[in-house]
């Protein structure tokens, strides 16, 4: 997980997959015990399709069946909260806020050695449009 942390800057770490073949290696190595790091680290790839595939075979999620009602009431209250702040704007602001994610969705910043960008300026993100609507 440190070696993802580290890599947070790589561009489509989650997105992109990684070969196969390596894959099945770390994971292996891993189920062992017995990591190269050295083998590894230079594909950041790699390491996010391997934590990947193990978070889709484990035989429950992390955030548990069991809790399954409870963590969707605590993200709907959260919702309600957004939107009544969100309900406080100025009507401008409002609209502006409404109009912007759009405007910002997938343009790509030249400035960046990243690519494109998603608008980091808005905080909570292109989601505000489900609070918008």
């Amino acid at each position: 997980m440190s070696h993802l942390l580290e890599s947070g800057r790589e561009i489509g770490l989650f997105r992109l997959a990684a070969a196969a073949t390596v894959v099945k290696q770390l994971k292996k190595s891993l189920d062992c015990g017995d990591v190269d790091h050295s083998k590894f680290s230079a594909d950041p790839h790699a390491v996010a399709g391997a934590l990947k595939s193990y978070l889709r075979e484990l035989p429950e999620p992390l955030m548990t069946y069991e809790l399954y009602g409870e963590w969707f009431k605590a993200v709907q209250e959260r919702l309600e909260q957004l939107k009544a702040v969100l309900q406080k704007l100025p009507q401008e602001n409002y609209n502006n806020l409404r109009s912007a994610p759009a405007a910002f969705h997938g343009r790509r910043n030249s400035s960046s050695p990243f690519g494109t960008q998603r608008s980091p300026c808005f905080g909570i993100g292109l989601r505000l449009r489900t609070l918008l609507s």
